[in-house]
């Protein structure tokens, strides 16, 4: 092994140019994946904390909700005391908040603005972190009090301490309305979601004409979400829809094409290297083949040979591979901090999660390991690939460059 690769190195030395060419070839290509997995792992974790933040680990609803709920209509809900019972028999830890989500008017002197409003439970001013937007004011104590966001309080040229009256359709179909004092503002990182408001759960009951019934119930936990999706299956008599967090809207098809995306990232700079790789080492062993005909004919066995052109490449795939990461990584490292701000772009993809416009690259132990694992099969196999057919022939052939 020890003359193999002495050998290995010689002739990486001996064809300079060429080896630095392949390496850098491979470089371009692991930096490549490194950075492009990494961006793919930010927006996974972007989508990720923002879409369980508004939708829980497991959600439950009324069956027809998903139908319903794009107009609005809370018709489709459920008792909300009988399934908090249920929840709290789960034997896996959890947070279960009940919601409410509406349409409504807020009139402010002779001012209207359409608005999304939410009727939510104490606990969301930390789940959905409020405590981090509210920048005026402070988060709901009372049932006759909202909170709302930035582009109402803009449009409407509202202060705290008014008092604004919300008008909506209750699950009747009738219009009902209450008045309301401002208690805060909040400013939420999605700024299509400034225009909504917030009053508590058992105010929104009320005001919906919904006693003790809720539009979700939402289940936030850190221990495995299927179990406590069978066990609610399992255990309640409620006509009920429960759906994990990657089955629901825009998770759901996120979470379908991600694996398709990091294997086209993959593929691309896999098929990358491999050319590179495999184009070099042909015009390497077209060069050797008089080489290879004297090994031969000096003893050598094929196997050997063989091994000594993967040692080669290998070798070549591991330099470029290495130095690939580092290149790849430290980008990504270093936008995993700052951030790339794509402003309205992103934030126009949906209307209901508080998703920021700036993607954050995350660089995992997963991600350097699988680059530099497919640097390292790929500078291998072509290697193999290009020397398989030349070991095969005699001596005599390789030495008269047949």
């Amino acid at each position: 092994m020890t003359m193999l690769l002495s050998i290995v190195f010689k002739n990486l030395k001996r064809n300079r140019k060429r080896s630095f060419l392949t390496i850098l070839i491979i470089l371009i290509a692991t930096s490549g994946m490194t950075f492009g997995l990494s961006w793919i792992e930010g927006e996974k974790n972007l989508f990720l904390e923002s879409g369980k933040r508004m939708t829980g680990d497991v959600r439950i609803t009324a069956p027809d909700y998903e139908l319903r709920s794009r107009s609005l209509d809370v018709s489709s809900n459920f008792s909300y005391s009988k399934i908090k019972k249920v929840v709290e028999t789960i034997p896996q830890k959890n947070i279960g908040v009940g919601r409410i989500k509406f349409g409504g008017l807020i009139y402010f002197n002779e001012n209207h603005e359409n608005a999304m409003g939410s009727g939510i439970e104490n606990v969301d001013e930390k789940i959905i972190g409020f405590d981090k937007f509210i920048y005026s004011g402070r988060f709901l104590e009372n049932n006759n009090e909202i909170i709302m966001g930035e582009t109402l309080k803009r449009r409407l040229n509202l202060k705290l301490g008014d008092v604004v009256t919300l008008l909506t359709q209750t699950q009747d179909k009738s219009l009902y309305s209450l008045n309301y004092d401002i208690v805060g503002f909040y400013k939420m990182d999605n700024t299509r979601l400034n225009k909504s408001f917030y009053i508590t759960l058992a105010s929104s009951q009320y005001l919906l004409d919904m006693e003790d019934r809720i539009t979700e119930y939402l289940i936030y936990s850190n221990n495995n979400e299927i179990p406590i999706k069978s066990f609610l299956t399992e255990h309640t008599d409620e006509n009920i829809l429960v759906k994990r967090w990657d089955e629901i809207g825009m998770n759901e098809g996120f979470n379908r094409i991600l694996p398709f995306i990091q294997g086209i990232f993959i593929l691309i700079f896999a098929t990358l290297a491999g050319f590179s790789i495999s184009n070099t080492m042909l015009m390497t062993v077209f060069e050797r083949r008089h080489e290879i005909g004297l090994l031969k004919a000096l003893g050598m066995k094929e196997g050997e040979i063989k091994k000594m052109f993967i040692l080669e490449g290998g070798l070549m795939g591991s330099i470029g591979g290495v130095a690939g990461i580092i290149l790849g990584g430290s980008i990504a490292l270093y936008l995993g901090r700052v951030g790339v701000n794509f402003g309205d772009m992103i934030e126009s993809f949906t209307s209901e999660l508080n998703i920021k416009g700036v993607i954050y690259p995350h660089l995992t132990i997963f991600i350097a390991g699988l680059s530099i694992s497919v640097a390292l099969f790929t500078s291998t196999l072509a290697t193999f690939l290009a020397i398989f057919s030349e070991v095969k022939k005699e001596a005599v052939e390789n030495m008269r460059n047949e």
